[in-house]
This record gives structure tokens, sequence and C-alpha cells, in this order.
């Protein structure tokens, strides 16, 4: 991994995205960036006072972009490389705009934005992103203090052929965490085909430490979170499957349903 991206908009709740970036960039030695989108001055009067007003809000973004990434050099000591970018414009198109500038290997942002309670009943920004996400997602939640991840669990549904490349991508991260793997997929009563299914997993996960495990419920995030407080585990990895806009538009996807409500951060493993 060489680049970590995080969307910041400085909200007193995106402290924990940005910290748990900040660590796992510390961990990895990997070069964090930091993006912030504001909003020019649109507004003009009869003495042409945009351009200052402009200046103003590009000033106040860099100063505060700035003492975060004072912040970070100093509680890592200088151990990791961060820049930062204010974009100015909105934040979809700031995100998108330096995902494809600087093709970072992971995205990370806070779940809860300026609005932790609606977040976490109507979802954010972070979650609407999900369905049409071109690079892994970490979210992370309020309250989610970061500590090395050492325990996944990664959550698959059976129900269709899994992708064989992200399921690479969540080994590869895996890996990388030097963490163990606890495989689950929410089934009652498994048939011949979803244990057949669950074999050809264990298969492709054969050199990497991990269990399987179906479990029962109705509710995915839910079934999750039992298992995650029983387990202890620091991470969710999910693996998110391509939607239409007319699908996000009339129902959310499973990863974005568990993100919205996990206590722990979420990896949308693509």
């Amino acid at each position: 991994m060489k680049t970590i991206l995080l969307a910041t908009d400085f909200s007193n709740h995106e402290f924990w995205a940005a910290d748990y970036a900040c660590q796992l960039a510390n961990q990895l030695r990997t070069h964090l960036a930091i993006v912030h989108a504001y909003t020019p001055v649109t507004l003009a009067d009869m003495h042409g006072s945009v351009a200052s007003f402009t200046d103003q809000e590009r000033f106040l973004a860099i100063s505060q972009l700035s003492r975060m990434r004072t912040r970070m050099t100093s509680a890592t000591k200088g151990a990791i490389d961060v820049s930062i970018i204010a974009f100015p414009g909105d934040a979809e198109t700031a995100i998108d705009t330096e995902i494809a500038r600087l093709k970072p290997d992971l995205l990370v942002m806070g779940l809860a934005g300026q609005n932790p309670e609606k977040a976490r009943l109507e979802g954010s920004l972070a979650t609407k992103r999900i369905p049409r996400t071109q690079v892994p997602m970490l979210l992370v939640p309020p309250g989610a203090r970061y500590r090395r991840v050492q325990s996944i669990i990664l959550a698959v549904d059976l129900s269709e052929p899994i992708d064989a490349l992200a399921l690479a991508n969540a080994k590869r991260f895996a890996k990388l965490f030097g963490a163990t793997l606890d495989i689950v997929c929410m089934e009652d009563e498994p048939d011949e085909a979803l244990q057949k299914a669950a074999e050809g997993i264990r298969k492709l996960l054969a050199d990497q430490p991990h269990t399987f495990s179906f479990l029962s419920g109705n509710d995915l995030s839910i079934v999750l979170d039992d298992f995650r407080a029983d387990h202890k585990a620091d991470l969710i990895m999910m693996l998110p499957k391509p939607h239409t806009c007319f699908q996000t538009f009339l129902m959310e996807s499973n990863t974005q349903h568990v993100a919205r409500q996990s206590l722990v951060p979420v990896l949308a493993a693509i």
C-alpha cells in the first residue's frame, strides 16, 4: 500500500476518521493525503469582492488542513508523509478528482459527518458512495479508537457467486494487517449448494488463517455486531456488489446498512 486518501469536513465527529487514518498510515508506513472541499463565494457586489471572499475561504481551508497535518506529524513523530489538498467545490467532486489524480489504495471517511444521529438513521455521504466506489473504502464511526487490526470479520453473501477479485483483495488486506479472518454468512439452514460454496471460499483462503460460520438471524447488522462482540473483532469487511442508480434509489445495499449501524470501522473491499 502506497497512498491513503482521507476526506474530511472538519466536523467534530471527523476526528475519529482522521486519527484512524493517521495511525493506520503510521502502521503501514504509507503516504497520507488529506482532501477538504470548500465552497467558493459566488455572490459579487458592485466593487467586485468575489475574489477576496474566495481567497478567505481558501485560506481558511488551508489553515485547517495545515493544523491537522501538524498534529498528525507530531503524533507520529514525523514518521509519515502528509500532503493536503484544499479543493474548491463540493465534496463528491473533490473526492472523485483526487482519486483519479492520486490513485490511492484506500479511501478513509467518517460515517457521521455533521449529524451523527441522522447519519445512523439515513446514511451519509460516506455510505452513499459505497455502491459506486472505485477504490476500497474504510468507513470510521464516531468513537472508534484506532488499535492494530488483529481480527477481521468478513461477511459474505453466498446467494450469488463471490467476486474472485474482491475476495483476493479481502485476503490482501488481511495479510497487510497481519490479521485473522472470521468469515460469516447469514443463513439459518444452509443447503448443500451453500455448503459447497463455503468450501470453495475456504480453499481459496487456504494459506490465510480463517474460520467460517453460518449464522442465524434476520438483520445482518445485528448479527455481525453480536458476532463482533463475542469475538472481539477490530474490523468488519464487506464485499460490496455493483448497484445501478435505480437500485440504490430503491434500497440500500447490505454494505451500506452494516456501515450505517456499525460500532467498529467497516472496510468495503472491492
